[in-house]
């Protein structure tokens, strides 16, 4: 499918380049996920990578993104800590739940961490990418 494209006077733009990047961090202990991510979206974001929960708050931080997509499975740290982490600083940013376990779900609910997205693994990134274009 090929990107609609905008036409300026004699210049054609492709749809992608016309409005701003969105800043997303992705969080996940899965390199060759992270790596997937990078070579995905390399054209429509603006990405930073962490592996870990230490490295998720460091970012958050650093990177200020527009967008946070979360495994709930980090090596150093539970995810919900780190969502928790993301509700204390950032309320309103947009949350994307990645996992393994569909039974997350609920427990992220009830514990009143509003997300913006959950997708359980494996996952189409056509699908996280329109989650991703989606929130806001």
């Amino acid at each position: 499918m090929r990107a609609p494209r905008y036409i300026f006077g004699a210049m054609t733009i492709p749809a992608h380049a016309a409005l701003p990047k969105r800043r997303v961090l992705f969080i996940d202990d899965e390199p060759g996920l992270l790596r997937a991510y990078q070579r995905f979206f390399a054209r429509d974001l603006v990405m930073a990578f962490a592996a870990t929960g230490a490295a998720a708050r460091a970012e958050l931080a650093a990177f200020r993104p527009d967008v946070v997509v979360l495994d709930l499975h980090l090596p150093d740290d539970d995810g919900v800590e780190v969502l928790r982490e993301v509700r204390r600083r950032t309320p309103d940013l947009p949350v994307i739940i990645t996992t393994s376990y569909s039974s997350m779900q609920p427990v992220v609910e009830v514990l009143g961490l509003a997300h913006s997205g959950y997708l359980v693994k494996p996952f189409d990134l056509n699908e996280l990418a329109r989650t991703i274009h989606d929130v806001r």
